[in-house]
């Protein structure tokens, strides 16, 4: 952190004490423990440092006020005042710093890593205001809106005859201008602020933007229809291509290898597409898709190799589709997700198909982080996603599930729901084909799929989008796993890669057809132009040659090779609970049917000992149990529930979940 002139700046505040998190997880039904804020009001004023905003964005603070900054993204943020009065470090997640202000005024700051400044000086992107006193407004102003034109101006800036670099042929061009750039390696960040520019590589193979490990992003995009094409970004700390904040964006013909943090990227972005393009060496995602709602994008002919997640998509719902693409040697597939570290909970309407996704769960060649790790092995997955369509996917060798859906625990319980998987082929999963996890999912349901197993069992039977769909309250045969896995990070008992250690791909891949002279199109009225026969999915064909992998070792759903902490979990928030159920339940009926109690109370008693999992046994030797005393009904009832409780909480707490 850096002092300045101006507002006292104490140093970094604390790292914040963690916020207790629902635990909503039991054997089949739930146990909750309450989430309470830690302390009071302090009189300090709370602005939260999200992924890529900061909220609220504008706060009124009196003369000697505080402003406590918190990080509850998942990347790091710092907070730099315009005027250079005072600025703040990085600040990792779950960390805080504060800033007193004894000065009226107002101070407009950014995030360096995410924001970008424009021709006129202006802070776009991830900017915030403090208001001190009774000093103006210092809400940054809207920047002004340009007409919406998709046609190309004519003019082309050429890089290097015309540009010595990429950024300054960015800085001259006007909207709706061609920056087409020779073959070359371009050692620079470029950060894009007219709006409608193409920006185009003569050949996608050749024309490298070098980060060389050590720069934040390729391309920083805040303005609305840029598209970028037919080139490749290799070794940046940040993301390799980025957008954020715009109504339209393209990225077509494009190679993304070791953007640290995500390869091709939109955020807070809508109307865009991505297509014919890869991605690898991503320790979160190849390709990502966050905050946004109607989103109007889609993924489409791409692949994504050796990342943590292949596509992952946080908070960005509707009219959204990642289709007909390949994704294999990941940590986990396609991943919609909710989190709480971005706005717009949670994921929703999201359409998954045509996809051939093979082969993830790659240990050794592939970096991840923390959530990631959560969803390893498995194809695809839908954690704390409603309403979504996964529908004629080729899902095949993930050592976990082809398809699985989990609620999504983070500072908030968001359970999935209203899901719809059908007509998917899955083969060779190492524990399940199918998996279908809470607490508490809402009614997804499946139907006319290809698959040998799932969880829970007859999946298809209990959970039918035509028939019979029951609730499903724990689900934790499929939902031990990504807990234990979380466990598994927090403890670094995963395989760490540093960055550029990935596989890297030949530099081989098709180019933007007619290359130099391909037609100029801005990235205006994205998703309204894209061709409706590419909404046609069809289930890819299994490659000939390929072999079927075995089933990994398992016990009533619980992967046995899975190390520790998922055995662990599975053993004491599944297994015991299945046992309680069933030899529990087993005992129930034979001391009810034994007992002289009347027909009324035993159909009642039976009722409660079937239709309530684990908690219809417990309450039966609480109060159905009329051959012991009520003492002793009472220490093994609550005993044993107290017992678990314990164990549960504390296994959770030591694997650092709490």
């Amino acid at each position: 952190m850096r002092a300045h002139p101006g507002p006292a700046l104490p140093g970094a505040g604390p790292m914040l004490p963690l916020m207790p998190k629902i635990l909503r997880w039991g054997g089949a039904l739930l146990f909750a423990l309450a989430l309470a804020a830690c302390g009071g009001d302090d009189g300090v004023t709370e602005v939260v440092m999200m992924d890529n905003t900061f909220n609220p964005s504008v706060v009124h603070v009196e003369v000697g006020g505080t402003v406590r900054f918190v990080n509850h993204g998942r990347v790091p943020h710092d907070a730099i005042d315009t005027g250079g009065a005072w600025s703040i470090d990085l600040i990792q997640p779950d960390e805080s710093a504060e800033v007193t202000f004894n000065s009226e005024g107002t101070y407009d700051f950014f995030c360096s890593l995410h924001s970008t400044e424009d021709a006129d000086g202006k802070r776009q992107g991830m900017v915030g205001t403090v208001v001190v006193g009774d000093a103006a407004t210092g809400q940054p102003e809207a920047a002004l809106e340009t007409p919406a034109e998709g046609d190309w101006s004519g003019t082309i800036r050429h890089v290097p005859d015309d540009y010595p670099t990429i950024q300054s042929a960015v800085d001259a061009a006007e909207p709706g201008d061609l920056i087409l750039i020779q073959p070359g390696v371009y050692k620079e960040s470029v950060s894009v602020t007219t709006p409608r520019l193409v920006i185009r590589g003569v050949d996608r193979n050749t024309v490298i933007i070098d980060g060389e490990y050590t720069r934040e992003n390729g391309f920083l995009v805040t303005a609305d229809g840029v598209a970028i094409e037919n080139m490749t970004a290799i070794g940046f700390t940040g993301n390799n291509f980025f957008w954020n904040g715009v109504t339209g964006y393209r990225g077509s013909y494009l190679t993304s290898i070791d953007g640290w943090i995500y390869g091709i990227y939109a955020f807070d972005s809508t109307d865009g597409l991505f297509e014919h393009s890869y991605a690898s060496g991503s320790w979160d995602a190849g390709f990502y898709i966050g905050q946004c709602d109607p989103c109007n994008a889609m993924v489409t002919d791409v692949l994504a190799e050796y990342n943590g997640l292949g596509y992952s998509g946080t908070n960005s719902s509707g009219n959204i589709y990642i289709v007909n693409s390949e994704w294999r040697h990941n940590i986990a597939g396609i991943v919609p997700n909710t989190l709480d570290s971005e706005a717009l909970p949670p994921v929703s309407r999201v359409t998954v198909a045509g996809n051939y996704a093979h082969h993830n769960g790659e240990k050794e060649k592939a970096p991840t982080g923390t959530l990631e790790w959560a969803s390893y092995g498995n194809g695809i997955v839908l954690a704390g996603a409603r309403d979504s369509l996964v529908y004629n996917n080729l899902l095949v060798n993930n050592p976990n599930a082809g398809i699985q859906i989990v609620s999504m625990l983070d500072k908030n319980l968001w359970p999935s729901g209203g899901n719809i998987i059908r007509d998917n082929v899955i083969l060779g999963s190492g524990r399940a084909d199918l998996m279908l996890g809470g607490p508490v999912e809402q009614g997804s349901c499946f139907e006319g799929n290809e698959f040998e197993s799932s969880l829970p069992w007859n999946i298809e039977v209990f959970h039918s989008c035509d028939g019979i769909r029951l609730p499903l309250v724990a689900g934790m045969a499929t939902s031990h796993d990504p807990l234990g896995r979380i466990a598994q990070a927090k403890h670094g008992q995963v395989p760490k890669l540093a960055h550029g250690e990935a596989p890297k791909p030949d530099l081989s891949f098709p180019n933007l057809p007619g290359g130099a002279d391909a037609p100029v199109r801005p990235a205006v009225d994205v998703f309204a132009s894209i061709d409706q026969s590419r909404f046609v999915f069809e289930t890819p064909q299994l490659p000939n040659g390929t072999e079927i992998a075995g089933r990994r070792p398992t016990f009533l759903g619980v992967g046995l090779d899975g190390g520790f902490w998922p055995v662990w979990f599975g053993f004491i928030v599944w297994l015991i609970p299945l046992a309680v159920y069933v030899l529990g339940g087993v005992w129930g009926l034979i001391n009810l049917w034994g007992s002289d109690r009347g027909i009324v109370a035993k159909v009642i008693w039976t009722l409660v000992l079937v239709l309530l999992p684990f908690f219809g046994a417990l309450a039966y030797v609480i109060a159905g149990n009329k051959n012991t005393t009520a003492g002793r009904r009472m220490a093994y009832g609550f005993g044993g529930l107290g017992v678990w409780l314990v164990v549960v909480v504390a296994s959770l707490l030591i694997g650092k979940i709490l």
